[in-house]
């Protein structure tokens, strides 16, 4: 079987798995928990940074563009199907084991990271905030490849989905969700 770029690199992240158990630790805790850790940060600084109706834009922003970087990310791999390293390789050292092997592309961790982290950086944080968010964001997704879930491609597709629907969501936000939250408000 030939493999393509993104099996070949991720064979050779992979394989690092073992050699350190502090790395091995420290990436465990970047794919499964930092994503929390980018959550709060972004949203504390939201709460500092932004008056209350600017922090609560924010909060739509963040909500639109989740809400359909999931819905066409989930659409996307019953049409398209990318199965995770662990089902197409065999020698995969797996550190965490996921809810589900069928879907690898896009990564979610990835393109929610980078959806947090985007948001954040557009809501008008200082440039030391602006590394912080990019940096995890960054650890995140290629923890998600050394653990063995991800492919290098699954994480580019992340990247892409969250730049994409971050931008979209201004124009989604105004035209699609808005609109559905004033009217089911106006229902009760």
């Amino acid at each position: 079987m030939k493999l393509s770029w993104s099996q070949k690199l991720f064979l050779q992240i992979n394989s690092l798995v073992g050699k350190s158990k502090w790395r091995d630790r420290f990436m465990f805790f970047c794919a499964q928990y930092l994503i929390y850790v980018l959550i709060f940060l972004v949203l504390w600084v939201g709460i500092i940074i932004l008056p209350a109706p600017n922090f609560k834009d924010m909060i739509k922003l963040l909500m639109t563009a989740l809400a359909f970087d999931v819905a066409i990310s989930w659409l996307l791999a019953t049409v398209w199907e990318h199965k995770r390293p662990i089902v197409e390789l065999a020698e995969v050292k797996e550190l965490l084991k996921p809810m589900q092997v069928w879907k690898s592309f896009p990564s979610d961790h990835t393109s929610i990271s980078f959806i947090f982290a985007l948001i954040g950086i557009l809501s008008g944080c200082s440039l030391i905030w602006v590394v912080i968010f990019i940096l995890i964001a960054s650890l995140i997704a290629f923890s998600r490849i050394y653990v063995g879930v991800h492919y290098p491609r699954d994480i580019v597709g992340g990247i892409i989905f969250a730049i994409v629907f971050v931008f979209l969501s201004f124009e989604l936000l105004e035209n699609v969700t808005q609109p559905l939250y004033n009217y089911f408000i106006n229902l009760f």
